[in-house]
């Protein structure tokens, strides 16, 4: 198990994982089973419950299993955390908060220009230009936030401020979340603080 980094930001704990193990190696590690067929996906799955099951074994709690709400965002059962996953193979990123929380991990990738004007508003294309890296950590903390939120809203609807280097503001309906960012291996890695 490559645990790759690990920050632990007040209440927050946030773990990122390289996964290089088969499928077959994966399994052993959990008792969680699925019906996905995409490989990559499986092992996606099989990287997030393995973390969370560790993260709640280095926080003593007792490991009851995972139950999506409505939106399909992950709760722990029986516990007062808050939980939030995000892969981008071969990376699986968890985060854990007292409070509601969001962490997503995506890679510096070209694709994202295709879609950038259906998550930024105008004044954020100004700020982001033609940075790649910048772009990818605006569509990494939209998601973020979306996570915090927990409900489905527009991502252009999400106003970004940077407030100091890797440090931003993000709000929503009135709600500011603070979120961070970090470059990991060619990917962004963004969560909330």
């Amino acid at each position: 198990m490559s645990i790759i980094k690990k920050i632990s930001n007040g209440e927050s704990i946030i773990w990122v994982w390289k996964i290089d193990e088969s499928i077959d190696e994966l399994i052993e590690l959990t008792n969680q089973t699925t019906n996905i067929k995409n490989e990559i996906k499986r092992k996606e799955f099989y990287a997030s419950r393995i973390l969370i099951e560790k993260i709640c074994e280095e926080l003593d709690i007792n490991f009851v299993g995972i139950k999506k709400d409505n939106n399909g965002k992950p709760h722990l059962i029986n516990s007062k955390y808050h939980i939030s996953i995000s892969h981008k193979f071969p990376y699986v990123s968890v985060i854990f908060d007292a409070k509601k929380c969001g962490v997503d991990i995506e890679r510096i990738d070209e694709k994202v220009k295709k879609i950038k004007s259906k998550f930024l508003n105008e004044d954020e294309e100004l700020v982001v230009g033609e940075n790649l890296k910048k772009l990818v950590e605006y569509w990494s903390m939209k998601e973020t936030a979306y996570k915090v939120e927990g409900e489905t809203i527009p991502l252009k609807s999400i106003e970004i401020k940077e407030k100091s280097e890797n440090l931003y503001s993000c709000s929503i309906h009135g709600n500011t979340i603070e979120i961070t960012t970090e470059e990991i291996n060619d990917h962004i890695l963004s969560y909330s603080t």
